[in-house]
């Protein structure tokens, strides 16, 4: 009986002896993280996979603490998206007169009921959002900024049926033409490349600033050149 519960006591010391190495063990490690001298296991960020990522939100975000460009290094082109002759002409010459590079005015085929709507790819996400600052806009009179797949920083301006009710930019001395304002998107909205691009005009704006070739230049869409 004397060897049984020898052999029983020598269990039992095993058994808690490995016990209390787990247990300052833990004890060690838990000082580590509480110190922060190492990360915790649930300290990693929880991350989605770019390619896996679906939302709803098509807004892409301005890049951050960004502020506007200067007005000449944006290149624009002006399409009308309705009805009114000259609408886009006129709008071309105030964005002209203020320091944008037109490229043109052409006549929007699909027509456009809507205020204003600003087309642009990844690289132009800057220029897009100081284009828009140009345009007073209100809970029903809303710029649409669409990201769409183009390459280079050139963006395409349609004017709505909205905007051709009052057919006029921001005043020029308005508080929100603020040059040292940070860029803001006013809602919800995520990284270019969380957001689905539509397909670009077959077109684009040439590009005076491109330091290659420049970008074709031509009509988006089968539009034709106009007002």
């Amino acid at each position: 009986m004397s060897v049984t519960r020898r052999r029983r006591r020598e269990r039992q010391i095993i058994v808690f002896g490995v016990i209390a190495i787990i247990l300052v063990a833990i004890a060690v490690a838990s000082a580590a993280v509480f110190r922060g001298d190492a990360d915790g296991p649930f300290s990693a960020a929880f991350t989605t996979p770019a390619g896996e990522f679906e939302s709803d939100v098509t807004l892409v975000c301005p890049p951050a603490d960004a502020m506007p460009l200067e007005y000449d290094q944006v290149v624009v082109r002006v399409n009308n998206g309705t009805d009114t002759s000259g609408l886009a002409s006129t709008a071309a010459n105030q964005l002209g007169s203020r320091g944008f590079l037109v490229t043109g005015s052409t006549n929007w085929a699909r027509g456009y009921g809507d205020y204003v709507q600003i087309l642009f790819g990844a690289e132009g996400v800057q220029q897009a959002y100081t284009l828009a600052t140009q345009f007073d806009a209100t809970s029903e009179q809303k710029v649409d900024l669409v990201l769409d797949n183009r390459e280079g920083t050139t963006v395409d301006l349609v004017l709505g049926t909205q905007y051709a009710e009052n057919p006029k930019l921001r005043d020029a001395l308005a508080p929100e033409l603020d040059m040292d304002l940070v860029l803001t998107a006013q809602a919800e909205c995520l990284p270019a490349n969380l957001v689905n691009a539509r397909p670009a005009p077959k077109t684009l704006p040439d590009n005076p600033l491109a330091t290659a070739s420049p970008e074709p230049s031509a009509s988006p869409e089968g539009e034709t050149d106009g007002e």
